[in-house]
């Protein structure tokens, strides 16, 4: 009877070591190959600096085969056995917050994480520990229970660990989707660049200045420059001038999009005022120009920039022409408006949607729902 229980309580381990492994393995491969990929990237990129290719796919299994590889020297040194047999998993699990627990410095030449010598020294501590733990309480390793008891206790002990790389790991949202755009763009996806995060409602300046770069290039920015919240005016074009603020593109590389750099102290506007009149013109000023512009609420500087840059017969991007029929609205005999009955009618409808009753608030986020992807909302509305 005691072989045949001796045995039931063998193949428990063996089902327990096999549900924690696959799950670990889950786990670190989706964490580093879909949440923290973006992270792993700037991190090779920052060792490498920049002389090698990360390959995510690849990356993330061959780390998870060594996090579990890892696991199994651990637990030969440990001995960790019964409900405690997951934890052997912990310094694989600390290693993973070392990987991904990377700051917006990450770029920086001197940059350094407290990791170094953290990392180490935890995993030298519970090395101690447990090997200290395991002599003391070695009764309660050794006790056998029921395989569904001893896979409930590890898989909970391994979920901790999984909850807590998760808790220490970058979690900056605003951070990954900068990551995201700026790798769309080094690969000229820059339709994808302006699907990541789409719906947010919230915008770093770094994340609105790399969505202008994405637009840009793209060719919508008159499309699709009020589909996004611009929460910096002008500014948001540009990158802040505090470099741990943006990631691999800078102003630099926007005065190379551009066309030039500005002078000192030179303010946005008149910088690229003086790139659209230049010899020799970058159609990507242009579009930063208007914008800038537009971002500016200079409704009637803008009036006079498309009389003199748009011919004619062009046909002018959606928010271009919500401006010049804003423009229309305060200037009705003024020889830059042209009909646009559609535009007329649209504008028409948001006028009187601004005249029903209601707090100021109630009015702000009535017009944001229905009309909160126009120029109009942004001119009367955005501070």
């Amino acid at each position: 009877m005691g072989k045949y229980v001796n045995a039931l309580y063998k193949r428990a381990a063996r089902v327990t070591t096999m549900v924690c492994g696959f799950l670990f393995a889950i786990f670190s491969f989706v964490y580093l190959y879909v949440f923290q990929r973006d992270v792993m990237e700037a991190l090779h990129y920052s060792l490498a600096h920049g002389k090698t290719e990360y390959v995510p796919f690849a990356s993330a299994l061959v780390i998870t085969l060594i996090l579990i590889l890892l696991r199994w020297g651990v637990n030969s040194l440990l001995g960790l056995k019964g409900k405690f047999r997951s934890l052997a998993y912990l310094p694989s699990f600390l290693i993973l917050c070392a990987l991904t627990d990377i700051g917006r410095g990450v770029y920086m030449a001197e940059y350094h994480t407290p990791w170094g010598w953290l990392l180490p020294l935890l995993i030298l501590l519970f090395i101690l520990a447990a090997y200290w733990l395991r002599r003391v309480f070695r009764n309660l390793l050794d006790e056998e229970v029921s395989m569904g008891s001893l896979v409930n206790w590890n898989v909970a002990l391994l979920f901790f660990q999984c909850l807590l790389t998760v808790v220490v790991g970058n979690s900056d949202r605003n951070f990954h989707h900068e990551l995201e755009i700026e790798r769309c763009l080094r690969k000229g996806e820059y339709v994808r660049a302006l699907e990541t995060a789409r719906r947010s409602h919230e915008a770093s300046r770094t994340l609105t200045a790399l969505r202008a770069m994405a637009m840009t290039q793209a060719g919508v920015m008159g499309e699709r420059l009020f589909e996004y919240p611009q929460l910096y005016g002008v500014d948001g074009l540009f990158f802040a001038d505090d470099s741990t603020a943006t990631l691999r593109y800078t102003n630099d590389s926007l005065y190379h999009l551009l066309g030039g750099e500005p002078k000192a102290g030179e303010m946005p506007a008149d910088y690229l005022y003086g790139l659209c009149h230049a010899d020799t013109v970058e159609y990507a000023a242009v579009d930063y120009y208007l914008s800038a512009l537009l971002l500016g609420k200079r409704v009637n500087d803008f009036a006079q920039a498309l009389n003199d840059l748009f011919m004619r017969q062009d046909t002018l991007p959606r928010h271009y022409r919500e401006a010049m029929t804003l423009y229309r609205s305060l200037h009705p005999d003024s020889v830059f408006t042209q009909q646009d009955s559609v535009m007329q009618m649209r504008y028409a409808e948001y006028k009187e949607l601004q005249t029903e009753p209601g707090t100021s608030l109630q009015e702000r986020n009535r017009m944001k729902r229905k009309f909160g992807h126009t120029y109009w909302w942004y001119y009367d509305y955005q501070e």
